[in-house]
């Protein structure tokens, strides 16, 4: 009988390759953190809330870090016509706030809307992220809304928070948008 030479090489295991390519597949994975795709209604809202948000972050940088409600008052009337058309349409509601969280006015006007709102998470989350934060919140009644938290931000500091609010009822009419969409939506993005 013949006895063949052929041996099988076997491939050595390699600890620290086994953990690299570990470790890539973890960092791989872990960045495909995308929004999901929109249905039309929901990226049409976000786009109309973009856009808002662009005009007034920029629009409201200079009274705000003065503390001045007057001019942010004013700033959200003569900014109002441009960059929320959409306030025509819906109940959409804004609030500015300081770094506290507290109330400092809201447009259009309405005095039992003002409050400590320091303990809602998109409030919280949007002062500690420096991110914009969306939350559900209930009104009293039990009725839905949407929060939208942006920071207003100087440099690296920030001064308050430009709170949007809209009714969920009036974003499914105008929008077919859902709560799942709407909690799904990256305004950061």
């Amino acid at each position: 009988m013949e006895t063949s030479n052929c041996q099988w090489k076997v491939p050595r295991f390699r600890p620290w390759l086994a953990l690299i390519s570990l470790l890539a597949a973890v960092a791989f994975l872990g960045c495909q953190s995308q929004e999901p795709p929109l249905r039309p209604g929901a990226a049409e809202f976000k786009k109309e809330v973009q856009d808002c948000i662009a005009i007034l972050k920029t629009a409201l940088i200079e009274p705000l870090s003065q503390r001045d409600i007057p001019a942010i008052n004013e700033t959200l009337k003569k900014v109002e016509p441009e960059a929320i058309k959409l306030c025509r349409m819906c109940p959409f509601r804004i609030g500015v706030l300081n770094q506290e969280g507290y109330t400092l006015t809201v447009y259009p006007p309405k005095k039992d809307a003002m409050g400590n709102f320091s303990n809602y998470e998109a409030v919280i989350q949007a002062l500690k992220s420096r991110r914009t934060a969306t939350q559900r919140c209930f009104l009293q009644d039990g009725s839905p809304i949407y929060l939208i938290c942006v920071p207003i931000l100087r440099e690296d500091q920030v001064l308050g928070i430009l709170a949007l609010a809209v009714s969920a009822e009036e974003a499914k009419k105008r929008w077919d948008m859902t709560a799942q969409e709407f909690l799904a939506i990256d305004f950061n993005r």
